[in-house]
């Protein structure tokens, strides 16, 4: 960059504009390894940068940088709709009810190995790297921040939302850009067996008992009444599984 150029254009996006400059001292005695960092403004008032007295770098300083940074990382600005919230890679989005395929290999003689297209609630995932969750949700609508969450009511599902991968591959790529792909993977693998017995959802019967009648097409609608709460919302989620703290999430409108 041109030492009189003091800010980069972005398109229709804005731009991105100089205003500090970190430098980092590095020890090369006895402790080779350690460093320390200083953090400057800089003055553009000349039209030329230049570099003003500085301060010492706090680690929480530095931790709240590289939070600024890493939520460019993994998208290129644009997020879908579905989106609800993002920290860099990490994602929180929702799919609204619908029917899709779901397939069981199931040591249940009375579901044994069987699929077929059923009704789903509306559902929350969270993608990070390897790190894959659901919840469901109730209504039809996009949830809002205080919008309850819900048990998903699946085997292959923990009660902490965690999703037994067994031998799914999961989509590579940035998780912006992979969504369908994310959804796919879940409801493409093979449903084997409850991961929470108990609060797993509500059914005279139990699990099984459900989603033979599922299989069996006995509801035209996702039964919302089955679902177990699990006191917790949307956007108590978001501070859990995203980094930094609540106000520190990146919130799309929601």
């Amino acid at each position: 960059m041109h030492s009189a150029q003091c800010h980069l254009r972005l398109g229709d996006t804005g731009s991105l504009q100089l205003s500090d400059a970190v430098l980092i001292y590095r020890i090369s005695g006895p402790h080779p390894g350690r460093a320390y960092a200083s953090v400057h403004r800089i003055d553009t008032t000349s039209g030329r940068p230049v570099l003003l007295a500085g301060k010492p770098m706090t680690p929480r300083s530095a931790l709240t940088l590289a939070q600024e940074l890493a939520r460019q990382v993994g998208h290129a600005g644009f997020l879908p709709g579905s989106v609800l919230y993002a920290d860099g890679d990490a994602l929180i989005w929702w799919c609204p009810p619908q029917r899709r395929h779901i397939a069981f290999r199931s040591g249940d003689p009375l579901i044994g190995e069987r699929g077929a297209e059923v009704p789903h609630p509306a559902l929350v995932f969270f993608a990070s790297g390897s790190q894959w969750r659901v919840w469901a949700l109730k209504g039809a609508h996009r949830p809002k921040p205080d919008s309850p969450l819900y048990q998903a009511p699946y085997f292959n599902v923990y009660e902490d939302g965690g999703i037994c991968r067994g031998n799914v591959i999961l989509p590579s790529g940035p998780v912006a850009d992979q969504l369908a792909a994310w959804e796919t993977a879940f409801f493409s693998s093979l449903f084997t067996h409850p991961n929470v017995h108990e609060r797993l959802l509500r059914f005279q019967g139990g699990a099984h008992a459900f989603w033979r009648a599922q299989l069996d097409q006995r509801f035209r609608r996702f039964p919302a009444r089955v679902l177990v709460p699990l006191n917790m919302t949307l956007d108590a989620l978001a501070a859990r599984h995203l980094h930094g703290a609540r106000d520190d999430v990146h919130q799309r409108g929601a």
